[in-house]
Order: structure tokens, then C-alpha cells, then sequence
């Protein structure tokens, strides 16, 4: 004889694991363009003028013009969910060119960011006394990504999120329980 308690409890967890995928997703952006294609590469080279592509890092620095806003980057690599891995190394610098005004308390020095939009034509700057060629990118979208410090010397502090709790177990012979939590 089949026991048809497992069937019900099975798709349970099966919804809540899709439903829990879906919801750590949540802070990802999508990125688009060739990973080959670096700002140190179109600096350099000049190629992949007309491209979309998503590039992220830290802030060097911002200026708000009369019609766009212009965010100094200090390229990192992105990981899965289009967020700056500063703990590899640099790919050169970029300029992201934003249509209208940004916030400057906002967009600060030092906050990580990421930017998709089209590769324009590189930009002769430069870096302190050192000459440099920035790759532009023309029309971006900017992400800010969320602080990871409270500021001061304490260090990081974890983001408070809602979150979900499952659990499954046995009330004894025969016996089989769940139950899902959800807090703020």
C-alpha cells in the first residue's frame, strides 16, 4: 500500500524551494555584454563602440553638468548577481554619463556601483597627473549597491531582510509536521 502523505509534503517543499530561489534573487540585475570586453580593453583599443554592456565597481568621483551626470568607476569584476568583486584586481576606470541629475550624497566616493549602457567613444583624461583613457558609457542606468557598513569603525553589518523559515519533522510514530515562519 502507498502512502499518499509524502505527495503533499514533497510538493510543499518543492514550492517553498522555488519560491526561496525567487526571493534571494531579488538584489541581482541583469548583465549584459561580452565578458571579455573591459574598460582598461576599450580604453586601450577603442573597440566595442555601439555595445550594451553592464560594468561595475567603486566611485572616483561624480559631476553633476547642466543636462547629465558623469560617475567616475573604478571597474571591478561582476559576480552572479551583477555586483562589484572588489577583492580582485581593478579593470580600469570608466566614465558613466547618466541622463539628468544624480544625488552626490548618494553616489559618494568609495560606494559600489554598476551601470549598463552603451560603449561610447573613449575619453582622453586625466588620472591625478597621469595621463589616462577613460571608456565611456553613454546612456547608463546606475545601481547603487547598499552599504555594507554602518560607518565609523564597526565594521560590517548584515542588511536586515525579511526572511522565511521551513521546517519539516516527526511528531513521533506516525506522526509528521511543518510549519513556515516568516519574519521582519
Amino acid at each position: 500500500m502507498r502512502d499518499t502523505r509524502i505527495a503533499p509534503i514533497a510538493l510543499l517543499l518543492l514550492s517553498l524551494g522555488l519560491f526561496g530561489g525567487c526571493a534571494s534573487q531579488c538584489d541581482c540585475i541583469a548583465v549584459l555584454g561580452p565578458a571579455g570586453l573591459t574598460p582598461a580593453t576599450v580604453g586601450a583599443t577603442g573597440q566595442g563602440q555601439g555595445t550594451v554592456v553592464t560594468w561595475g565597481g567603486v566611485i572616483a568621483s561624480m559631476r553633476n553638468q547642466q543636462d547629465a551626470t558623469e560617475i567616475e568607476v573604478i571597474a571591478y569584476r561582476l559576480d552572479d548577481c551583477g555586483k562589484p568583486a572588489t577583492s580582485g584586481p581593478g579593470l580600469g576606470r570608466f566614465i558613466a554619463r547618466h541622463s539628468g541629475f544624480l544625488e552626490p550624497t548618494d553616489h559618494r566616493i568609495g560606494r559600489r556601483v554598476s551601470a549598463t549602457g552603451r560603449i561610447g567613444q573613449a575619453r582622453a583624461g586625466r588620472i591625478g597627473e597621469a595621463p589616462y583613457c577613460f571608456a565611456v558609457l553613454d546612456g547608463a542606468v546606475v545601481h547603487l549597491w547598499p552599504d555594507e557598513t554602518t560607518g565609523g569603525e564597526t565594521g560590517w553589518m548584515p542588511v536586515p531582510r525579511p526572511w522565511i523559515s521551513i521546517g519539516v519533522g516527526s511528531g513521533g510514530y506516525r506522526g509528521v509536521g511543518g510549519g513556515i515562519g516568516i519574519g521582519f
